[in-house]
């Protein structure tokens, strides 16, 4: 749905239906200088003009006016349209709201539309697998107007499978079919990215029997797109071996207009950097950690292109000290500091004249500095990610359980106010002491055992008898979403299966999953979101852990996230220095695939994975799909 526009699709009777409208209201009609066909046709006009000049949420909205407007089959098809803009949109939350109005019966010719967006969200909620089957129930033949957006999002699942050939193959089928250079090269940008994708779940690149040259040579660019996604410092080399060995492959343009000089811009930092960080004090081993990793990002740079790096300690001197003496000593581009407090006090300081990009975000209602952006490992934005995967995997109705802190607040009131704006609903939530070390209590009140058991009391006493019972948990949840560090995590999902839901599906956020420990077994069959450093099992990941693990092992054991973060938050400089903003510049990272957005925040999209047998196992593969 990203690439070439769909046409304008069947409005005949536009003008039938909505005149008829006008003529039954009232027995005589006024005279108007626009009749009613007009006024709809004009609208359709400026909501597909405003669709092709990217403006996806004002198009969406002008659908929606006219779907207000509209009776039955009409209205249905103006929400769909405008779900399918708030889709393009990147409003997910929004496109899911309209689709959920939608009637269940629709003509025939909407089916292939409905089944479009529902994929489209299936596919961003993590489920390449929903994707497909959703695809697959369009009736056959395609409709004309949706095939190249069907082939596309095809490949894309595909890619997000871990399918390579099938996906390249989904592809060309769709590039013989568009005619403009622009569109051919938007459509090689699409393989290229889903090669860095599957490529990411360690996918087989191995060309099947038959392969033409073409597709074997798009599978064999497999791993220089991987090690350009995540490590870009090191791709020329793999690059320059692909072309040696494909030199009249058409993805040659792509690599020589496209790939090199986006390259180019991914490398081209400022002459001088400033890192401010805790680097003494309570926060002094996160502040290593993060220095740590974007030492190693830098170090990465050709020593003639590297840039002149000074670190201060905000604990010794003060946040809004030590970033006063950066830009006197000449930075040109600060990089932290790291809590939120010392972001806050620079925000909020009028000390701001160099672009920053901040390691954590700003208190709540405090604006920020035009020259001010926030990176940061967001916990409530992971929560929001875990309530659109469960409604993707089709669990609209859960419980909650969450520590009684300001954390489980924060992560409470995202998680809350995501689910309910994807037509889902909290069955119940019990917030428990994250002091504690038994929780059977906050587990039986949520799973309502103790209701269970009175009920039985009471049946015994009006019986004047005892029987065998064996207490139930409540029936009207889909899924647990539980907010938990390691330690309380490896507590609370024994407890839940004990209590007897060990059928339901847990979902969490990373902080309960710690890397590189024997204790995960407890967490089996925990859902949780998390960045490409902890669950990728790619190549270019998995160097740059050993090397942290080889050079740092005491740093390696819990902070490897943070060094991660450290990393990438080295790889946003130069984005930030071209200037590129907004989803179509997104940078796949050791973080997730991180992206800046209008109000300067950087985003993560995240990667989910299962835990089983003590291991985080990737989710959407071909392999986990049916496991969930």
């Amino acid at each position: 749905m990203n690439g070439t526009k769909t046409g304008r699709f069947a409005m005949n009777g536009i003008a039938t239906i909505i005149l008829a409208i006008g003529l039954t209201a009232c027995e005589v009609t006024p005279v108007t200088p626009e009749t009613p066909s007009a006024a709809a046709d004009r609208q359709v006009d400026q909501a597909e003009a405003l669709s092709g000049k990217g403006d996806y949420k004002g198009a969406a909205r002008a659908y929606e006016a006219l779907a207000a407007q509209s009776p039955g089959d009409l209205r249905d098809r103006f929400l769909l349209r405008a779900a399918r803009e708030y889709v393009r949109g990147d409003d997910t939350a929004q496109a899911t709201a309209l689709l959920n109005q939608v009637s269940a019966s629709l003509p025939r010719a909407d089916f292939g539309l409905r089944s479009l967006v529902t994929a489209e969200l299936a596919l961003r909620g993590g489920r390449g697998d929903k994707a497909l089957a959703e695809l697959d129930r369009i009736p056959q033949p395609v409709p004309s107007e949706l095939s190249s957006d069907v082939l596309e999002l095809r490949a894309r699942s595909l890619f997000a499978l871990s399918r390579p050939a099938a996906a390249v193959s989904a592809a060309l089928e769709r590039e013989r079919s568009l005619t403009s250079k622009e569109d051919i090269r938007a459509n090689q940008r699409m393989i290229w990215q889903g090669l860095q994708k599957s490529a990411a779940g360690n996918a087989d690149f191995t060309p099947p029997a038959g392969a033409s040259s073409t597709l074997a040579g798009w599978l064999d660019l497999g791993r220089a797109a991987l090690v350009t996604a995540r490590n870009p410092f090191s791709a020329n080399e793999d690059i320059a071996q692909w072309r040696n060995r494909y030199p009249t492959h058409p993805a040659n343009s792509l690599i020589s207009e496209d790939v090199l000089p986006q390259l180019s811009v991914g490398l081209d930092y400022p002459t001088q950097i400033a890192l401010i960080l805790p680097l003494s004090g309570r926060q002094q081993a996160a502040g290593m950690a993060v220095r740590d990793g974007f030492l190693a990002a830098l170090l990465q740079q050709e020593a003639s292109r590297r840039p002149m790096l000074n670190v201060y300690d905000s604990a010794e001197m003060g946040a809004t000290t030590a970033y006063r003496k950066a830009v006197a000593d000449g930075a040109q581009f600060v990089v932290g500091p790291l809590t939120k407090e010392e972001v806050t006090a620079i925000a909020t300081s009028g000390e701001v004249s160099v672009l920053t990009l901040t390691l954590n975000q700003t208190a709540d209602n405090v604006s920020s500095p035009p020259l001010l952006f926030q990176y940061s490992l967001d916990p409530e934005e992971e929560a929001r990610q875990v309530a659109q995967r469960v409604t993707a995997d089709g669990r609209m109705r859960g419980l909650v359980l969450l520590p009684n802190n300001e954390w489980g607040q924060r992560v409470f009131r995202a998680f809350d106010t995501e689910l309910k704006t994807l037509g889902g609903q909290i069955a119940g939530m019990t917030f428990y002491d994250a002091s504690a070390r038994d929780f059977s209590q906050p587990i039986t009140d949520l799973l309502l055992i103790d209701e269970s058991r009175a009920r039985a009391n009471s049946l015994f006493t009006a019986l004047g008898m005892r029987m065998e019972f064996e207490p139930r948990r409540r029936g009207d949840a889909q899924f647990i979403f539980v907010g938990a560090q390691p330690v309380q995590g490896r507590s609370i999902r024994p407890g839940l299966k004990f209590h007897l839901a060990g059928d339901l599906p847990v979902y969490a956020t990373s902080d309960i999953f710690e890397p590189d420990t024997q204790a995960n077994n407890d967490l089996e069959g925990v859902i949780f979101p998390d960045m490409p450093w902890v669950i990728s099992p790619d190549a270019a990941s998995t160097q740059l852990r050993s090397a942290l693990t080889r050079h740092w092992p005491v740093r390696a054991r819990g902070r490897g996230r943070l060094y991660a973060f450290g990393f990438d938050a080295c790889r946003i400089v130069p984005l930030l220095k071209a200037g590129q903003t907004g989803s179509a510049h997104a940078i796949p990272g050791m973080t997730g695939l991180l992206s800046v957005d209008e109000k300067g925040h950087v985003k993560r999209e995240l990667d989910w994975a299962k835990v089983s047998g003590g291991r985080a196992l990737p989710l959407g593969t071909a392999a986990t799909a049916s496991a969930q």
